[in-house]
């Protein structure tokens, strides 16, 4: 089962109006989502930097290639030179949720994180230790779905401080506050990302305490969508291509005639065609194991112009709305393009139209899934 981490941040600055000196990012590859959250030293724009500048950095090292904990001790060897002069100097936590569930956190001079589900929570077991002058946090876990994982920046434990509490609210008192509001049905990320910083908030006068940030890495049951274009580009590859396909988990889309029809011989199945009366002209089909078949390269574009549609937006029956229903609603697209030459393409035709050939207009719409925060895995034959 594929799980799926949601994430809901809230954050604010010391002082409204000033840039927050806390950073967040988000990395999701086919094997899990990582998790940044960095609080730049002191607080406005110069921390503002700092924070975002080390959570690039990480991100950027694990997309070179490095491993968690490679990226992580570069980061820190870093910041351990940085410490004390005058060059951008961050503290930061990461989190590493493997689609399984298997979760690890490590953190550099950051609070301890949460764990939360619909009935508990409690602070991560770690295993503490010094590193130069810093005190790192290491913890693993499993999450399971409807199971979250909360970081929090110092802006959070230390509210209050030498005001209402002697050290601060401190992970212990953020724990028995989100404690107080279980059990729920069902967890509201948003809803309780925003409890917690505003009950910090609520400690100190305004433009007093430090920048804040609540991270909540929530769990649950992905959705799946894998979408077939393209017969593969060597004949004899086909029926492993399409098998393939079909034995993979979650809903299935087949996107163009000749895909269609070398799907229908695999199955050794009769293509239907589908009637959709005036609203569409463009044809869709009816075959096992499929919830949508349609047209190639006319609907493929039309369904890169739809994509930024809200998908309360998304209905009647209509292939290219229904193909854009299923991409909206999927945390996971696995995309199968078949990259063999088709001679019913013809680039100059497509011109006239405006219409992008297929590996382009799959291009562009696994750009736009990506910014919509999709996992997108491309698959090229």
């Amino acid at each position: 089962m594929y799980i799926h981490t949601d994430i809901y941040a809230i954050q604010s600055p010391k002082i409204t109006g000033e840039s927050c000196g806390d950073a967040y990012g988000v990395f999701r590859d086919e094997s899990a989502t990582t998790i940044v959250l960095s609080d730049g030293l002191g607080s406005g724009i110069r921390a503002h930097i700092a924070a975002n500048m080390c959570v690039s950095r990480l991100i950027g090292l694990i997309k070179a290639g490095f491993s968690l904990r490679e990226a992580f001790a570069a980061l820190s060897q870093t910041m351990d030179k940085a410490w004390g002069n005058d060059e951008p100097f961050a503290v930061f936590t990461v989190a590493r949720i493997l689609n399984n569930g298997q979760t690890t956190v490590l953190s550099y001079e950051m609070p301890a994180s949460l764990l939360i589900n619909h009935t508990y929570s409690q602070v991560i077991q770690d295993r503490i230790y010094t590193r130069h002058k810093a005190v790192v946090h290491e913890s693993s876990c499993m999450l399971d779905k409807d199971e979250g994982l909360i970081l929090l920046s110092d802006g959070i434990t230390q509210a209050g401080m030498g005001k209402i509490f002697a050290r601060g609210w401190e992970i212990e008192g953020v724990r028995k506050f989100v404690q107080s509001r279980l059990p729920v049905d069902r967890i509201d990320g948003d809803l309780f990302a925003r409890m917690v910083h505003d009950k910090a908030r609520s400690f100190g006068p305004k433009g007093k305490g430090d920048d804040c940030s609540v991270v909540l890495a929530l769990n649950r049951r992905g959705v799946i969508v894998n979408l077939l274009t393209g017969p593969p580009n060597d004949i004899l590859q086909d029926e492993i291509w399409v098998n393939e396909f079909f034995q993979s988990e979650g809903i299935h889309l087949v996107s163009g005639g000749s895909t269609a029809l070398l799907a229908a011989r695999i199955k050794k199945q009769k293509l239907i065609t589908q009637e959709h009366g005036v609203i569409s002209d463009l044809p869709s089909y009816d075959l096992d194991g499929c919830e949508l078949v349609t047209e190639g390269i006319v609907t493929l574009n039309q369904v890169y112009n739809l994509l930024d549609t809200k998908i309360e937006n998304l209905t009647g029956d209509n292939p290219v709305i229904q193909m854009c229903y299923f991409l909206k609603m999927a945390d996971k697209v696995n995309i199968w393009l078949g990259t063999a030459l088709n001679s019913n393409d013809d680039p100059l035709e497509f011109r006239q139209l405006g219409l992008l050939a297929r590996d382009k207009i799959i291009e562009k719409i696994i750009s736009k899934l990506d910014l919509q925060g999709k996992l997108v895995v491309l698959k090229q034959n």
